[in-house]
């Protein structure tokens, strides 16, 4: 991604998306997205584990201007601390009004990618800042995030 102003783009598109079409076909939309247009990051993520999935979040948000993230290993829990989001910090900074649901497009569209390579995603917080894990769907306890 890299372009900031490609915020503005996920921004109007779910806009656009839920007062078109309504909520549920938002939500199909990010699903879609997470298991399509993601796919090769599913493979990687399936065939490399945690490990992996920590490292590529790591790389993802090293390219995105003004994130201040940090991705941890735990076990086989890959924990993602979102101090600064980088879209929510663009899209403020620019005046924009953010969708209420923005942040539940990490929730679909990661929880999709998460379903596909046998994990589950788990968010906490939202709105510039959250924690977001990725735990094997075999694990068997939920811990708090």
């Amino acid at each position: 991604m890299s372009a900031p102003d490609f915020y503005f783009a996920i921004n109007a598109t779910a806009r656009h998306i839920l007062e078109e079409y309504g909520k549920d076909v938002l939500i199909d939309y990010w699903r879609s997205l997470g298991r399509e247009y993601y796919r090769g990051r599913i493979v990687q993520w399936r065939e490399g584990g945690a490990a992996v999935i920590a490292e590529d979040w790591q790389q993802y948000f090293l390219r995105e201007p003004n994130a201040v993230v940090e991705a941890a290993v735990d076990g086989e829990i890959v924990e993602l601390d979102i101090r600064t989001c980088p879209a929510i910090k663009h899209l403020r900074d620019s005046g924009r009004v953010i969708l209420d649901c923005f942040c539940e497009h990490c929730d679909h569209t990661c929880g999709a990618m998460a379903e596909a390579a046998g994990y589950r995603f788990e968010r906490a917080g939202g709105m510039g800042s959250c924690r977001q894990r990725f735990v094997p769907i075999t694990h068997k306890t939920m811990g708090a995030i």
